[in-house]
Order: structure tokens, then sequence, then C-alpha cells
């Protein structure tokens, strides 16, 4: 039988809406079974296929260099795996909109990982994106406690390392080759998209409005919804907590009207 394929997605307590809509994207397009792990930098913990969660392997120091609440923990993914087999990494504010294993059997040929060529121009540098990343668990070895020593003492930025930057490879020599780009698509969708990526903060859809395809968000949101993935309690949390636009119930749809008759006066009591 064909083993789990392991998908690990970066988040956090305000990532809680997004990444469930991305989990449940990844469900429904699979054909085979799933290992997801959600690596929750809120609260420094790993959860596996829903379960309980169990401490992560980041020390405090280490994690408090975060940029984002998640930005650190993609570079444990070899060691959860016990350098062993292959494995997918995704930030949480994406839609897979294909089966993922068509990612997973991707032939690495001999790279370390396979990332986004490309991703970003800096100082007329171009940069790899590790938002979605394809892992050989046995040929990564990230150590973090040495790259933040060698950014502390200027041998490289943050971003060379971020970003893989020539400088930070001079250092760390990784073989990185390139992802298919249409599995890491920044804000666009057409019929080659396999994976977008909302990246514009500013128009992500659970947050704020005119997003160019929030509609195909809110399609995915809506099916999370009515087949119990997203719960009752995940929205009112995300309410409470101020990480999802307060009139995201709008998208729900007439057999939802009961969730909307709860939702009004927790809105009303917010705007208060």
């Amino acid at each position: 039988m064909n083993q789990p394929i392991r998908v690990f997605i970066g988040s956090g307590e305000a990532s809680l809406i997004e990444r469930k809509v991305l989990i449940y994207s990844l469900r429904k397009h699979s054909q085979n079974d799933l290992d997801i792990y959600v690596l929750n930098g809120t609260h420094n913990s790993i959860e596996l296929n829903d379960c309980e969660p169990s401490l992560a392997p980041m020390s405090l120091k280490l994690k408090y260099q975060n940029v984002t609440e998640f930005s650190l923990y993609r570079y444990l993914i070899p060691q959860i795996c016990q350098h062993q087999g292959k494995a997918i990494y995704l930030d949480s504010d994406m839609i897979c909109l294909t089966d993922i294993q068509e990612l997973h059997d991707t032939d690495l040929q001999n790279h370390s990982f396979l990332a986004k060529r490309e991703a970003y121009t800096h100082s007329g540098e171009k940069l790899w994106g590790l938002s979605a990343m394809l892992l050989d668990c046995e040929k990564c070895h990230f150590d973090l406690e040495t790259y933040f020593n060698e950014i502390a003492i200027q041998k490289y930025t943050y971003q060379d390392f971020s970003c893989m930057s020539p400088e930070f490879l001079s250092h760390h020599p990784f073989s990185i080759g390139e992802l298919d780009p249409n599995w890491n698509v920044f804000d666009h969708c057409d019929r080659n998209t396999k994976l977008i990526h909302y990246t514009n903060l500013i128009t992500q859809p659970w947050k704020f409005p005119n997003h160019p395809f929030e509609a195909l968000w809110f399609q995915y949101f809506q099916e999370a919804l009515e087949t119990g993935f997203i719960s009752d309690r995940d929205i009112e949390l995300s309410l409470l907590r101020s990480t999802v636009r307060q009139d995201i119930q709008n998208c729900l749809s007439p057999k939802r009207s009961s969730i909307k008759t709860w939702l009004r006066p927790l809105k009303q009591a917010l705007q208060r």
C-alpha cells in the first residue's frame, strides 16, 4: 500500500480559517491518504491530522526570531521526518486545485529541495521562494542555530537566508531545483494553476474584499463549512480575535442560515 503523503502547513492561531480551507482543498482533490502536519507557531506545536498537539523541536531562542508566527518551522521538517523520504511544505494562505500527489511524485533529480525560482528580486539578485517546497528529507540538514549565529556576525542577512540568496548559498551550498511554477502562483489563477497563493496582504479574501480571485477562495470556504470541517467555533474564535473580516458570514448559503442568526448578536457585540 502507498504510504500517506506528508504535507506540512506553516500556520498559527491567526491563520485558523485560512489553513482549514487549505487542508479542505488538499483532501478534496487527493486520491491518496494524506498525513497533514500543522506547524503552529503560536503554540510552538505540531498538530498531526487534527489530533492532539505535540511540542515542536524548536528552542524559544529561535522561535523569537520568527518574522511571521511560523517562518522558521519549515526548516524542522526533515528532523520531524527523521531525515527519511519526501515531504511537502506549504504556507497556510493557499488553495490546492489538483491532486497534491502530482507534486509529491515530482523527480527531485538529486536536489535537496524544490522551490519557486526567481520569486523575488533584491539588489539585482534573483531569490528563491520557499512558501511551497518539495523536500528530500535525507538531503536536507538545516542548522538554524548556526544560521542565526552567522546572521548575528553579519556573514549574511536574514533575507539572504530566508530566500536562499547566492550569498547564503556560498556558505551553505544546498542544491535547489526549480518547482513547477504552477504549484505556487502568486495571486492569479488560470487553467494551468495547481495551487494559488494569496500573497497580497491587503486583499486576502478572508480579511479584505476585492481580491481578483476571492470567489474561488469563498467557494472552498463554503464547502468546508457545509462539510463541517470548519466549525461554528472556528468562526467565533476568528471573529473574536479579529483575524477574519467581520462580514465573512455573508458568503454563507441559506443552508447556513442558523449560523447567520447565531453570528448576528456576536457581530453586534463586537461593534459596541
